[in-house]
């Protein structure tokens, strides 16, 4: 039989006692005023008799112990308004050696005191020889305390410097540094992932531009739906043609697109296209009431990142500007086709007639007619020798007698 544990129900006003320990923790008291103890690193260091390293202040304790630090280091590190750029300097030349230039050549308007700053990008190239200084890149950067130093700078360019005309101008003067060129805008995507009709015109591309591009190195099992699927985040595609084999079907290695817009053709040689895209949020997946409203006051965000085309089943793309359907034609059977030599006429094209122009028939039927009535050259008679020893010595051939020779 099962023994029953009776417990012992509590009355009104008694008070419960619980029978499970308590487990008592005391409150550690730290004193802050105290010095922090060494570790063990400066624990060793006293035990061999030497001196406790160098703690470094964290940014808080810094800051409190400075005060106003912040402000003054950046007082400190703040450039000078007054500053030149230095150009085609020697790949040698160091900063020390700069400054004892300026201030030779400055006539005494520069002192060693009023050049603040110099600054000489060196090159960082992997496979130099680490056991020699890196070569400079062939500027410098020089600020000064006050303007007369930057024109007294200034005044020195075209001044040699180890067999070198130096360019020196204000550090703030971009005169001379060719043009960024700009990108098309990003092209706009629908939330079927389709580019919008539209999106990808931009108007600094030249509309007569070509349309066409050329695609290579690409694999053999490339299809044209693969070409398009690949190309079509670039623009709107008017027709995608892969040169195949006449026996297997399978392609050779290279193709060609063609868009509806040249800003397309532009973006797809680039070898990628910047689509904009709309971020999701939570209300686009929310049907309740009061989501169409939140999605009107809310404005649509945008995205903005790169999308590549120059990969197409694991292979390198070879993407070029074809040359345009249009221009190509002008090219064959314009006015700067090249010519026959016999009739003068264009090639591929037929020859005018009465009518204007003749068909293909009557021109075979003439240039065949024109061959046999050309008088054709007589066949140059060979060379005969009587006797078989001066046919050897001079090349001739032998005349026939009418004998058969015979040899055992």
């Amino acid at each position: 039989m099962e023994s029953v544990k009776n417990e012992a129900i509590p009355q009104d006003g008694e008070k419960v006692t619980s029978t499970k320990r308590k487990s008592a923790i005391d409150e550690i008291e730290v004193d802050l005023t105290l010095p922090e103890p060494p570790s063990k690193r400066a624990r060793r260091a006293l035990k061999k008799g030497k001196p406790l390293p160098a703690k470094n202040d964290s940014s808080d304790e810094k800051a409190k112990a400075d005060g106003d630090g912040e402000q003054s280091d950046k007082k400190e590190k703040a450039r000078s308004e007054h500053g030149i750029w230095v150009g085609n300097l020697p790949f040698t030349i160091t900063a020390a050696e700069l400054r004892q230039w300026l201030v030779d050549n400055s006539g005494g308007v520069i002192t060693d005191d009023s050049i603040t700053r110099i600054k000489i990008p060196t090159s960082k190239d992997p496979g130099r020889d680490k056991s020699q200084k890196p070569a400079n890149k062939g500027f410098a950067y020089v600020d000064f305390t006050d303007i007369a130093g930057k024109v007294a700078a200034i005044a020195l360019s075209e001044t040699e410097l180890g067999h070198r005309k130096l360019l020196i101008k204000d550090s703030k003067s971009f005169e001379g540094r060719p043009a960024k060129e700009k990108e098309p805008e990003a092209v706009e995507t629908g939330p079927d992932g389709k580019v919008k009709h539209g999106a990808e015109q931009n108007k600094e591309v030249d509309p007569n531009a070509s349309r066409k591009i050329f695609v290579g190195n690409m694999s053999f099992k490339t299809t044209e739906e693969d070409v398009w699927r690949n190309f079509e985040k670039c623009g709107e595609i008017d027709w995608v043609k892969v040169a195949t084999f006449e026996d297997t079907g399978k392609c050779k290695g290279y193709g060609w697109v063609k868009f509806k817009q040249p800003e397309a053709a532009a973006w797809a040689v680039k070898g990628f296209v910047k689509v904009k895209e709309a971020v999701e949020t939570e209300d686009d997946f929310n049907d309740g009431d009061g989501a169409e409203d939140r999605k009107q006051d809310q404005q649509k965000q945008f995205k903005t990142r790169k999308w590549w085309v120059n990969r197409m089943l694991g292979r390198e793309l070879k993407l070029e500007l074809a040359e345009d359907d249009q221009s190509r034609y002008k090219k064959r059977f314009g006015k700067d086709a090249q010519r026959q030599a016999n009739g003068g006429e264009r090639k591929g094209r037929p020859s005018q007639g009465r009518n204007g122009f003749k068909s293909r028939d009557e021109a075979a039927s003439d240039n065949s007619g024109a061959k046999t009535e050309a008088p054709e050259k007589a066949a140059k008679p060979l060379k005969e020798a009587a006797d078989i020893q001066v046919a050897r010595l001079t090349g001739a051939v032998v005349k026939h007698t009418g004998t058969k020779m015979t040899f055992d």
